[in-house]
């Protein structure tokens, strides 16, 4: 009724790819999310990428930096119907407030915009997911932002 509607089918999944007692990433289920959402085309894009939001709003920051991982990992092997729900305003709105929140942990702000930084690289030829890049120059703007080339992390293709 109010709120009410189908559960996120990619709830469950993404929840077991940034679960907090995880040691490392945990790359099977991640290759796993990554062929799912490529064979659901944009209904799995939007999806995924909602219950995504969700993990990074947690207050646990290996949840977040998992979530975060996850994140890189889908951009770098899916095309643009998940690049357009990664531009889109709820998630760079979920970046935007873990960057800018004090209590979030310098690793995950350092890893979040990392993941800016790497979307608007990306992105860059595509005007119609500038909102990344909005994102990116707010951030620079309030000296939230230093450039960074490296991640740190691996991420392997689906």
């Amino acid at each position: 009724m109010f709120g009410g509607g189908a559960a996120n089918p990619y709830d469950e999944i993404v929840a077991k790819a940034t679960d907090e007692n995880l040691t490392s990433e945990n790359w099977e289920i991640i290759m796993t999310l990554c062929d799912k959402v490529g064979d659901e085309g944009q209904e799995g894009a939007n999806q995924a990428v909602a219950a995504l939001i969700k993990r990074l709003a947690h207050r646990n920051p290996n949840v977040q930096l998992y979530a975060l991982s996850l994140s890189e990992s889908l951009l770098k092997n899916l095309g643009k119907e998940l690049h357009r729900e990664l531009a889109s305003k709820a998630f760079t709105q979920a970046l935007e407030r873990i960057i800018t929140d004090r209590t979030t942990h310098d690793k995950v702000k350092r890893r979040a915009l990392s993941l800016v930084a790497e979307c608007t690289a990306e992105f860059e030829n595509d005007t119609t997911l500038g909102i990344m890049e909005d994102l990116y120059n707010n951030l620079k703007t309030k000296s939230e932002l230093q450039i960074r080339n490296t991640t740190g992390t691996s991420t392997p293709s689906c």
